[in-house]
């Protein structure tokens, strides 16, 4: 297997503009003062990243349940830079732009029972992405990087965090709901 195009230069030269590019934004929003700005930041970052939950999860899961593990195993390949180096960007963006949002807006009052819902589904997402999303798409990473050998776990690290993609997805239109709630002031 060639993966010469897969090397830490290419990696890096995707990956750390993807990974720069939100927080870059969400700053050049916190110095504007602008609060409609931050709220464009927060609610593009969050609906990119729940869109992409949702392609992921739903639309592109089945897609690769249709290919072989040779097919899977190039498109990990396409992917993992995204994986690695996007979704945690855009994930801290929107979380943090929101929480900031809802400071500057009067509305994080860590007593609200919305407000700990919100917190318990954000920690929930956040050990999701920290101990399951980026180690498996580490291990993808570093097993392609050894030649792709075991096909095997390729493929089921990346169909795994697919389905774990769809399960994101719920969870985030669970917080949008309590969020709308929330900045809305009517009940639930």
């Amino acid at each position: 297997m060639q993966n010469d195009r897969f090397s830490i230069r290419n990696m890096l030269k995707i990956g750390i503009p993807t990974l720069l590019f939100l927080p870059l934004i969400l700053v050049i929003a916190l110095l504007s003062g602008s609060i409609l700005f931050l709220d464009y930041v927060h609610v593009f970052s969050g609906a990119s990243w729940t869109g992409m939950d949702l392609f992921m999860g739903l639309f592109f899961s089945f897609v690769m349940k249709g290919l072989d593990n040779n097919e899977r195993v190039e498109i990990s390949k396409r992917l993992t830079p995204m994986m690695l180096f996007f979704m945690p960007s855009i994930s801290a963006v929107t979380i943090t732009a929101g929480i900031i949002l809802a400071m500057q807006e009067g509305i994080f009052i860590l007593s609200s029972p919305i407000i700990i819902a919100v917190l318990v589904i954000v920690s929930i997402l956040t050990l999701q992405g920290i101990g399951i999303f980026l180690p498996n798409e580490l291990r993808v990473y570093l097993e392609i990087k050894r030649g792709g050998k075991d096909k095997n776990k390729i493929v089921r690290l990346t169909m795994f965090n697919l389905k774990l993609a769809f399960s994101q997805v719920i969870f985030q239109i669970a917080i949008i709901v309590l969020m709308a709630h929330l900045a809305t002031g009517l009940a639930l």
